[in-house]
């Protein structure tokens, strides 16, 4: 009898068992934690100093703003890029205006030492012409010759002036930052300054 009843004890227990297993879910999958809210912001991730351990900075973002950017003062926007027109020979006193090849461009003017200059006292008159760098002229009577180069912006011209085929003498004439005169002595005379006629 008393075998029985162990038995059934025994049983009993066995079913519970499965039961309480039965009515536990086990399949279900594990809490996700919550979702983090991500930034658009840029992070750059610096280290430490100290090993497996990271530091990070919020960088803010730029704003670019559509439109026509600001030129610094003396300057004007050409072609997208800020120019200064006083003295860039491509934008030479306004946008496009391309000075010729070795003109510089000072105070928005193209300067070149072709055409005729007058020295101002006497009225002595000369021709000059210029391709490139290189500058030659006569004066009024075709008696005087001169062959030089030019450089620098207001540009400097220096060269040879031969008087009357026979003597050959340097000089140097340096021209006003508006074009409009030149300065420098011949056989060594006092300074002379001679004017482009308007």
């Amino acid at each position: 009898m008393k075998n029985t009843i162990s038995h059934i004890l025994a049983v009993g227990l066995l079913f519970a068992l499965i039961l309480v297993t039965a009515c536990t879910d086990t399949s279900q999958s594990p809490v996700s934690p919550p979702p983090v809210q991500t930034s658009t912001v840029p992070v750059t991730t610096v280290t430490s100093g100290t090993p497996d351990a990271s530091v990070t900075t919020i960088i803010p973002a730029t704003t670019i703003t559509a439109g026509k950017p600001s030129c610094p003062s003396g300057q004007i926007l050409c072609d997208g890029s800020c120019i200064d027109t006083q003295s860039n020979s491509k934008h030479c006193g306004a946008c496009g205006h391309v000075c010729n090849t070795s003109e510089p461009c000072s105070e928005g003017t193209c300067l070149s030492w072709a055409g005729s200059w007058a020295e101002e006292s006497s009225g002595w008159k000369f021709e000059l012409t210029q391709i490139g760098t290189s500058v030659n002229g006569t004066d009024y009577y075709n008696q005087e010759i001169f062959y030089g180069s030019t450089s620098g912006n207001p540009p400097r011209l220096t060269g040879t002036w031969v008087s009357h085929g026979k003597r050959s003498y340097p000089f140097t004439f340096e021209m006003s930052p508006d074009g409009k005169s030149f300065s420098g002595a011949l056989l060594g005379m006092n300074t002379l300054t001679y004017i482009r006629p308007d």
